[in-house]
C-alpha cells in the first residue's frame, strides 16, 4: 500500500468536505519535530525544516514499499 503525501492522516466519513483535518506528511513533520524537540533540540526553525525533510523521506520510503500492509517488517 503506497502512502500520499496529501491523504489525511484520521480520515473522517463526515458531510463537510473541509474538515478533512492534517495530512499523513504534516502528522508526520509534527512527530518528526516533538522526538528532536524531547532530545533536546533548541533550534526552531532548524527543527521545522529537518522534521519536514524527515516526514518526506519517511513518505518516501513508505512508498517504495511493495508488500502488502502487515507482511514482513
Amino acid at each position: 500500500m503506497k502512502t500520499e503525501p496529501g491523504a489525511p492522516a484520521f480520515p473522517r466519513k463526515g458531510d463537510d468536505p473541509n474538515s478533512l483535518g492534517l495530512t499523513k506528511r504534516e502528522y508526520f513533520a509534527i512527530r518528526m519535530a516533538e522526538g528532536l524537540l524531547s532530545a533536546g533540540d533548541k533550534g526552531t526553525n532548524s527543527v521545522a525544516g529537518r522534521a519536514v525533510r524527515y516526514a518526506d523521506e519517511l513518505i518516501e520510503v513508505l512508498q517504495q514499499r511493495e508488500q502488502p500492509a502487515g507482511v514482513g517488517d
